[in-house]
């Protein structure tokens, strides 16, 4: 059964005269009085008051002070005096709302892909694809210990999609690039997918001559190119001097972009494709080197199904654009004329067969738009 409650009274002596009551009695009876006139809806408000606020809501990483400064940190680890400019520069690029500090990795190669085919894409959506960067070329300028130099290491790009490495060109100490004179290109690998979408496409570069000794390498190029979000369409080219070299970087922003991936295979002829395959754009006619054997003295065997390895399959361009392809075949004698077929591609073609000197070629290309 339920205790009976007792109202607070205050004590009596013998014969009923009633004492005084003590302190604590006279809290007890106040606060007994006021739950009594409490009235019952203001419970909640009154435990409401009483609870500790909730603690605030965690902020964002990269709003976090703790994050600025380790960015910070960062940042100060990869920065670097350039004798060639008489200052310490940053070579490396940092986002703070898409880098987390603390576990990202700048050596990760990116393989995300958004690209999709292009025929799976409707009509309707092609006004939705994405801005991307085409990488035209890298040409060696100017080197202040002469040429030829043996240059190895790597030109990678970050976008917006993970900031992770695009990779450019990617050579380790034991595969060296010849560059013999002034306005040679670095043979180009990438990228490997249309960078696209960043508040700042960034291009690091961290090249070095090799020496007799490992000890005896040099840095030809250590920098940062930040290239802010292009609003109109425009091909661009930039020099940049750092250490012992000045090289030139040509890009150019393609709105509504679409990538275009090109194959090559020997249907007929001999192991060892002696030729080159060169691209532009119907718009632009800026070349892109996407294989040579003489220029750059390695020369591609086909494999078992006869596809020749390109040394870079990938060109960016506008969804209205066609692509031109230069491809051409060389001589038995060292300096034996050229044989070039020229290409205009639109996107619907796909396939092409060409006779070209001593060999019988089939031209494969495959198109992704770039669209979330």
């Amino acid at each position: 059964m339920p205790e009976e409650e007792h109202p607070v009274v205050a004590s009596q002596a013998p014969g009923g005269a009633t004492l005084p009551r003590t302190a604590m009695e006279n809290d007890a009876a106040k606060e007994m009085q006021r739950q009594i006139k409490r009235p019952p809806e203001d419970d909640a408000k009154g435990s409401d008051a009483k609870r500790p606020k909730p603690p605030p809501s965690p902020t964002k990483w990269w709003e976090d002070k703790a994050t600025t400064l380790l960015i910070g940190v960062r940042q100060e680890q990869a920065t670097l005096y350039d004798p060639k400019r008489r200052s310490f520069h940053c070579c490396r690029g940092f986002e703070r709302d898409v880098c987390e500090p603390a576990v990202f990795d700048h050596e990760e190669e990116s393989t995300a892909r958004i690209a999709r085919p292009l025929d799976t894409i409707p009509e309707s959506k092609l006004d939705q694809l994405k801005l991307a960067l085409n990488v035209i070329h890298v040409k060696v300028l100017a080197s202040d210990v002469g040429f030829p130099v043996r240059v190895y290491g790597t030109v990678l790009m970050r976008d917006g999609l993970d900031f992770k490495c695009i990779y450019l060109f990617q050579r380790d100490r034991d595969n060296c690039q010849v560059i013999s004179s002034p306005g040679e290109m670095l043979a180009l690998t990438g990228p490997n997918r249309g960078p696209f979408e960043a508040t700042t496409f960034y291009f690091e570069i961290n090249l070095k001559i090799r020496g007799e000794e490992q000890i005896m390498d040099r840095i030809f190029c250590r920098s940062l190119i930040g290239q802010d979000y292009p609003l109109d369409q425009w091909t661009k080219k930039k020099e940049i001097s750092s250490w012992l070299s000045t090289l030139e970087f040509a890009y150019r922003s393609v709105h509504y972009a679409v990538e275009a991936t090109v194959g090559i295979s020997i249907l007929r002829g001999p192991r060892n494709f002696y030729g080159s395959l060169v691209a532009c754009t119907s718009e632009d006619s800026n070349e892109m080197v996407l294989y040579d054997s003489e220029r750059w003295g390695a020369v591609a065997t086909y494999a078992a199904d006869g596809s020749v390895a390109l040394t870079r399959p990938l060109v960016v361009l506008r969804e209205d654009e066609d692509l031109v392809l230069k491809v051409s075949s060389f001589g038995r004698g060292r300096r034996a004329k050229p044989r070039t077929n020229v290409l205009t591609v639109e996107h619907c073609d796909r396939l092409f067969n060409i006779t070209q000197g001593r060999y019988k070629l089939q031209v494969t290309i495959s198109w992704s738009g770039i669209l979330w």
